[in-house]
């Protein structure tokens, strides 16, 4: 399977302006002019979207677990977001489990690579679902040098690690990451080749504004946006 490329994190917060000025003040992200719909945070070409009204259901089994940001020196970056109404949920040498004031949960890195670098997925099976990620979206497996145990898939812009769950796994009600994105230039082609291998797709593709786009389930339950931009032709921000 070609990897697809990177598009979009997407949480659900009811005051949505808020939490993006905050983040653009306590992290490497800068925000561009909102939608009618969303707050749009950008760290290079990696975006995070926060909307005020939730897109998925929550999943059956397992869940997006946490939004990755590298920063320079981690615990400087912890110091900053405590003084700012955030809380520490985790910490080591290199790495940091934080929570920002909306309970939001991102994972701190010393890296320098600054902005959005991974998302953290927990399941009950974490290596199938990295299987089943790898088969319809493609993606690279290699080592994170950070945690050897967590499985990997790099994309273009963007890591994905799959971890273990708690047993029995832990709602997902208080954690508002809502959905993740990947582009496509052929949405259709995209559909046709998923559906085919008897994938389910809760949202089929349609217009939606300037864009196409469809929503597929993987196998936890966590819902996945597809998105063709105008005329096929995908351009990220540097």
């Amino acid at each position: 399977m070609k990897s697809l490329p990177w598009h979009h994190v997407h949480i659900t917060l009811t005051d949505r302006e808020a939490a993006a000025k905050w983040h653009e003040q306590h992290s490497p992200a800068k925000r561009t002019q909102p939608t009618k719909r969303s707050e749009n945070l950008y760290c290079g070409p990696n975006l995070l979207q926060i909307q005020s009204i939730r897109v998925a259901p929550e999943p059956s089994d397992g869940r997006i677990e946490s939004i990755g940001i590298g920063v320079l020196d981690v615990s400087e970056a912890v110091a900053d977001w405590q003084s700012a109404g955030g809380s520490i949920d985790g910490i080591t040498r290199h790495t940091a489990r934080v929570l920002d004031p909306w309970g939001i949960p991102f994972e701190l890195i010393k890296s320098c690579r600054i902005g959005y670098t991974h998302i953290n997925i927990a399941s009950s099976e974490p290596e199938q679902l990295r299987n089943w990620y790898e088969s319809n979206l493609g993606g690279t497996r290699i080592t994170w040098k950070w945690d050897e145990i967590r499985l990997s898939l790099e994309y273009d812009t963007i890591l994905i690690l799959f971890t273990q769950a708690a047993s029995p796994v832990l709602s997902t009600a208080q954690r508002p990451i809502d959905h993740l994105g990947w582009y496509t230039n052929d949405l259709d082609r995209t559909f046709n080749q998923l559906s085919a291998k008897g994938i389910h797709f809760p949202v089929t593709p349609r217009i939606f504004g300037p864009v196409r786009l469809a929503f597929v389930e993987d196998p936890c339950g966590n819902w996945i946006e597809l998105l063709e931009p105008p005329n096929g032709i995908i351009s990220k921000p540097t």
